[in-house]
């Protein structure tokens, strides 16, 4: 099969649900990636990153970040991109990570939507109330117009019944590390300083600085973060010089450092993040194919997935880290270990790919 993926991400970001996505369905079929647009005269450059993976940067004279919030700016937007892509590209399959294009389905055909996140809800929390009607429309209109769509938990899928009733639920998966060759640590740790890894794009929204404080105050606890930390977050942190900041990590570098974690948290917080996480957080899958334990906040999510006890740690309340980051290091063993490897195999994202190319050959076989 020939895919075109669309998203709103650069391929240079840390990896996240489409990056996987086209990496795995690019092992077995022909995969060509649509990036974010960066800011330039109107163009798309290509890059060629294996055989069968290529990846498209559009680019725009207007960024992205703003782009998607301006009505006529993003359907004109559309209009030039996909008008242009479906030259060489009509024939693909679409999968549209992009809740606003609701142009795509002028210019392509066999068009899926790929749900990773609650986006209407997310963009009444950080919009104003005109630009969030607007997503809602878009995300309403994509849904409705197209073949099929995915959700990555029972929350959206519930969501996005109510306007296609051709939808399935596929969860986020696990890297597969295999190629990597890593030798993993399959014992707990006996050191009395517990190593902490937090692996996230770390912004206001998503990341509590209250949890990043509560654990800088442990003596007995170092934290390591990796990834991207957004600008002025770091003046809500206390002692920052208790934080080893190693920046974005990528391949083997990124799974050898997780590798070195006695402990792995996902911090989401503020009662604002809590109202739009409805998935399960995709960091934690690349701590469970380590076999690292995970403290993460509260997601409703969560509870479908039925992992079990020990493998993570829920905490209700942001109070709750500190004392399960200690019990997680405490409880660790080597079963615990290879139970959580064991659920990041079952739960790879080639064998989510596998489903979505399943269900696809499905909804051929009825149209």
């Amino acid at each position: 099969m020939n895919f075109l993926i669309n998203t709103m991400t650069h391929w240079e970001e840390p990896p996240r649900a489409r990056h996987y996505v086209a990496k795995s369905l690019s092992k077995n079929n022909n995969v060509v990636y649509v990036g974010a647009n960066k800011l330039g005269m109107p163009s798309i450059k290509e890059a060629q990153i294996h055989e069968n993976l290529k990846v498209l940067t559009p680019y725009f004279p207007i960024d992205n970040r703003a782009r998607y919030r301006l009505p006529v700016i993003n359907e004109l937007y559309q209009y030039w991109l996909f008008r242009k892509i479906a030259r060489k590209y009509r024939d693909y399959r679409v999968i549209n990570f992009d809740f606003t294009a609701t142009r795509i389905f002028e210019f392509f055909h066999d068009v899926i939507y790929y749900c990773n996140d609650s986006f209407s809800m997310i963009s009444k929390v950080l919009n104003n109330p005109a630009i969030a009607k607007y997503h809602q429309w878009c995300e309403a209109r994509v849904t409705a117009k197209s073949k099929f769509c995915v959700g990555i938990s029972g929350l959206i899928v519930d969501e996005l019944q109510r306007y296609n009733s051709n939808i399935i639920e596929i969860p986020l998966g696990s890297p597969d590390i295999d190629e990597f060759n890593i030798k993993m640590n399959e014992s707990p740790s006996n050191n009395k300083t517990i190593s902490v890894g937090l692996m996230a794009v770390v912004k206001n929204l998503n990341i509590s600085s209250e949890v990043i404080n509560s654990i800088l105050d442990d003596d007995s606890i170092n934290l390591s973060v990796i990834g991207p930390i957004e600008n002025g977050y770091m003046n809500q942190i206390q002692k920052k010089d208790k934080i080893t900041i190693l920046g974005p990590l990528y391949g083997r570098n990124l799974y050898d450092k997780l590798n070195e974690f006695d402990v792995t948290i996902a911090p989401y917080s503020t009662s604002k993040a809590k109202e739009i996480f409805t998935g399960t957080g995709s960091k934690i899958y690349h701590y469970l194919s380590m076999g690292k334990p995970v403290v993460i906040s509260y997601m409703a999510g969560l509870n479908q997935l039925n992992i079990q006890d020990k493998l993570i740690y829920i905490a209700d309340k942001e109070e709750d880290f500190r004392r399960l980051i200690h019990k997680a290091h405490d409880e660790n063993s080597h079963e615990l270990i290879m139970q959580r490897i064991a659920f990041a195999k079952n739960n790879t994202w080639n064998k989510r790919m596998e489903q979505l190319i399943d269900f696809y050959l499905q909804m051929d076989s009825v149209s």
